[in-house]
């Protein structure tokens, strides 16, 4: 069971104001969210986990479009942050679902936010060769200027993740041509028998 760590407690602690149970959703998305939560072992919309993985976090990582609307409808922190300094866009974009991150936008993230390691979403989705993401990342107003700490832009990094499919692939067919050929010296060396 994932240690859990009571965020309504903190913000009572901050003096922050709770949203009262009957704001936000209508009842039945009010109870579909609430098992969403169960499901994943978190008491609330507020509650984070040892990694600081928000509820609103998790969905987003999963593409969970409807579940990340629930969240942001029933007050989930939009701009909470992981032990990483990754928010939930972070998470929207590993995923690649266009749903999460329009809304997560939409709801004020910022599109060039850099996390502990100065890596912008645009950057990772480039360094994992996710050009979907990257486009709607930059139709979102992603600059593709920004430098991460080795030097290197988003389309660097995408330049640099393509090169190594080039090159993987290129391996691969050198493999496949050894393989081949050596299964064709196998049949000639059991048909001269």
């Amino acid at each position: 069971m994932a240690l859990l760590l009571d965020a309504a407690a903190r913000r009572r602690a901050d003096g922050q104001r709770l949203p009262h149970a009957d704001e936000g959703l209508q009842a039945p998305a009010r109870s579909s969210v609430a098992r969403w939560l169960s499901a994943h072992e978190f008491p609330d919309v507020h509650s984070c986990s040892v990694d600081g993985i928000t509820p609103l976090m998790l969905a987003a990582m999963h593409g969970e479009d409807r579940i990340v609307a629930a969240l942001l409808d029933e007050g989930a922190p939009v701009s909470a942050l992981d032990d990483n300094d990754n928010d939930a866009l972070w998470y929207a974009c590993l995923c690649g679902a266009p749903g999460p991150i329009l809304r997560l936008v939409s709801a004020g993230l910022n599109v060039d936010h850099a996390n502990a390691h100065d890596v912008t979403c645009l950057m990772q989705a480039a360094a994992c060769g996710r050009v979907d993401v990257m486009w709607l990342l930059i139709s979102l107003g992603a600059s593709d200027s920004l430098v991460a700490p080795d030097g290197r832009t988003a389309f660097d990094m995408a330049t640099d993740f393509g090169l190594q499919l080039l090159l993987t692939v290129d391996r691969l067919k050198n493999a496949m041509r050894e393989s081949s050929r050596f299964a064709d010296d196998a049949t000639s060396r059991n048909l001269a028998h």
